[in-house]
């Protein structure tokens, strides 16, 4: 635990001293249609995550910190994407919680590319895919997975909309088989008219592995540009049917490292 301090402590101070220059993807589940400049770093860092699984016997509980995720700015308008997220689990909870497992979640890698980039405003939206390998960090997972999504963007006067569809394989719990996996998801965020560093944020997403029930559920939030142009974010989130999370809260920061090329490179 003392590393994850360590580590949130660091980012922070990091984050202090260097500016951040778009928006960011905090605290959604889906993405956008956009990627760092050349050379940038972007740290999108959970410091609290909490959510609870109804069961037929007692419920599960999962603490996550921290959740990271890692874009590095790559030439031809791409970035590499690494993320994963640090989840303590008591599986048994009964009104006080009491860590039974302990795990890396959601673990990744990903090449992110834009190709098609339209002028703000427009209703034309811009258009990015995203692959990678998903990794058995998971307790009872073996074998790599495998996702790509389609990622649309619009970036109107007073309305940022994205859109993610997808898909990919998942390895059945505890062994060898493979199943396919379908992704999507919206996202909606609102600049607040009277405070306009304050957006009101929320998202829809669902996922669907072969042979299992549809997980879906729906966030909601705000994201604050604070001070030094750091990103501040909170969101709660549920699910929609028995299937997915019952509840769960979000919250954490973004920020970058790097010049960019407007500030005269690194």
């Amino acid at each position: 635990m003392w590393k994850c301090l360590l580590l949130i402590t660091w980012c922070t101070l990091v984050g202090c001293i260097v500016p951040a220059q778009v928006f960011a993807l905090r605290p959604f589940v889906t993405t956008d249609a956009d990627v760092v400049e050349t050379n940038q770093i972007e740290i999108e860092l959970g410091l609290f995550g909490l959510h609870e699984r109804k069961q037929a016997g007692t419920d599960e509980l999962t603490l996550e910190v921290p959740g990271i995720r890692f874009n590095y700015g790559l030439p031809w308008d791409s970035e590499i994407v690494l993320e994963t997220v640090g989840e303590l689990i008591d599986n048994e909870y009964a009104g006080s919680l009491g860590i039974k497992e302990k795990q890396f979640a959601s673990t990744a890698g990903f090449y992110k590319k834009v190709w098609w980039r339209a002028e703000s405003g427009s209703w034309t939206p811009n258009f990015a895919t995203e692959t990678g390998a998903v990794f058995p960090t998971e307790k009872g997972t073996s074998g790599l997975g495998c996702e790509g999504t389609g990622i649309f963007s619009w970036y109107l006067k007073n309305l940022t909309c994205h859109m993610t569809l997808g898909g990919g394989t998942t390895t059945e719990e505890f062994g060898d088989g493979r199943r396919g996996l379908f992704i999507y998801g919206a996202i909606w965020d609102v600049p607040v008219s009277q405070y306009k560093k304050l957006h009101l944020v929320a998202e829809y997403s669902g996922e669907k592995v072969e042979s299992s029930a549809l997980e879906n559920q729906i966030l909601g939030g705000f994201v604050w540009d604070g001070p030094k142009e750091i990103e501040y974010d909170i969101a709660a989130f549920t699910g929609l049917n028995r299937e997915s999370v019952d509840w769960g809260m979000t919250m954490g920061i973004t920020f970058f490292i790097g010049k960019t090329e407007k500030d005269g490179g690194l």
